[in-house]
């Protein structure tokens, strides 16, 4: 998603192009993370719920990932539980991401890591991820820093 090629000012870094190829052979799926680790160990998703005012878990214990690298890109730079951020898909598969200004200005001086996963070993696909109950190892990781980051992330705050 969002991997068209640069205008004259923008210049795609390797880690940006990397992903993008292997996103379109399709054979991969992508985990973004802050953390550098050898392993991907599956944990407990769970969020606000809006209906009840409390935490929820969401199913078992997994490895989530997804088929768009700007997803893992996003996760791995964009995160804090203090602060608004957010990412989804449409009906027309189109990505969307939000993040506030603090965090977009934090992601200027961090590095994060986006981990290429065999697709095969994900089942459980909606929308735009997939989870694994299973320890993953990672196929390849690949760094990536702020200029990386999805062009249209909507800013709030």
């Amino acid at each position: 998603m969002n991997f068209d090629k640069p205008t004259n000012k923008e210049q795609i870094s390797a880690a940006r192009e990397r992903l993008s190829s292997l996103e379109k052979e399709g054979k991969y799926v992508f985990h973004g993370s802050y953390e550098r680790v050898e392993t991907l160990e599956p944990r407990q998703a769970g969020g606000h719920d809006e209906e009840t005012g409390r935490y929820e878990t969401d199913g078992e214990p997994a490895v989530f990932a997804s088929t768009y690298a700007d997803c893992a890109i996003f996760r791995s730079l964009i995160h804090g539980k203090e602060s608004e951020n957010a990412m989804g898909i449409d009906n027309a598969d189109r990505l969307h991401f939000t993040a506030d200004r603090i965090l977009m200005e934090r992601a200027k001086d961090k590095i994060g890591y986006v981990y290429v996963l065999e697709k095969s070993i994900f089942g459980d696909f909606k929308g735009m991820d997939c989870r694994s109950p299973e320890t993953v190892h990672p196929i390849e990781v690949i760094e990536v820093t702020s200029g990386d980051l999805p062009k249209d992330i909507q800013i709030i705050g």
